[in-house]
């Protein structure tokens, strides 16, 4: 079975307690709009690679999926499926690293446009 390499994205402030009080059509949206942001960031991540590719299988392994591990907590994992992504994250000197700056390139697009959508939903 094949390693992988991943990171959550995490919504920590009061948006998260105001989606755990949130009726069900609510949650249900907010896991539409996960899935959708989700996608968003899987094409930003096979796009945007640093890497040049040989095969083409680490690029079709980058995913990007939301969990929803436990009713309430939710995330968004960028992950990559091939045995060697934890080496394109972290080895020489991180030049082909694809997950941490999507995080941080996008995260902050991902939580404003979810976090506008449950308000606009919760009126």
């Amino acid at each position: 079975m094949a390693k992988s390499v991943s990171v959550s994205l995490k919504f920590t402030d009061n948006i998260s307690e105001t989606l755990s009080k949130a009726p069900g059509n609510v949650k249900s949206a907010a896991m539409s709009i996960l899935e959708v942001e989700a996608q968003r960031l899987e094409e930003y991540m096979k796009i945007n690679r640093p890497w040049t590719d040989r095969t083409g299988n680490a690029r079709a392994g980058l995913k990007a999926e939301v969990q929803n591990t436990n009713g309430d907590n939710v995330s968004i994992v960028l992950s990559h499926s091939v045995y060697y992504g934890v080496y394109l994250e972290y080895a020489m000197e991180r030049r082909f690293a694809i997950i941490n700056p999507t995080i941080q390139s996008q995260g902050h697009r991902v939580t404003q446009a979810f976090e506008g959508e449950i308000r606009r939903l919760l009126g």
